[in-house]
């Protein structure tokens, strides 16, 4: 594993520990070890996927857990959770305002990180509502996908 992500993992728990003080809530071996699987990874993991990734360190751990201890993350700001096509929650604990794009065939979440979007000029979306973030997410085919995709025709008997 990378310096900076190491780096990274260390300054997430830290927060972690800090703000678990400061809410008065338990510092688990199950919140340690959640937050530790998703602050090294850069796939943008379900719920599911953490915990295959960790079920075989923590005897007992529960789905219900895994899901459970994600929410605190995102109401704590740990973490946030991602919208998707695909209609699974996936999670992200890189909190710095960036973006996402989703290929629909692989379903892999990829950050995307700009300026332009990240300065944009944000309407005001009335109805006596305060924005306090956004996120763009773009969804199309990644490199892969479209390297091993068949061309597309249109005929007259449709899509082929």
């Amino acid at each position: 594993m990378c310096e900076q992500r190491e780096k990274f993992i260390s300054e997430k728990l830290r927060l972690m520990e800090e703000l678990c003080k400061k809410h008065k809530l338990s510092l688990t071996v199950q919140r340690r070890a959640i937050l530790e699987n998703l602050a090294s990874r850069t796939d943008h993991p379900t719920a599911d996927q953490i915990y295959a990734s960790i079920q075989h360190r923590i005897s007992g751990i529960s789905r219900t857990t895994v899901y459970r201890v994600l929410e605190t993350f995102v109401h704590l700001g740990l973490a946030q959770k991602i919208s998707n096509p695909e209609a699974k929650a996936r999670f992200d604990a890189d909190t710095r305002r960036h973006h996402h794009a989703f290929c629909t065939t692989c379903e892999e979440v990829m950050d995307v990180f700009s300026d332009t979007l990240s300065t944009l000029d944000v309407p005001d979306v009335g109805h006596d509502f305060v924005m306090r973030d956004y996120s763009v997410n773009f969804t199309g085919l990644c490199g892969k996908c479209l390297s091993e995709a068949a061309p597309v025709r249109i005929t007259e008997k449709g899509v082929t």
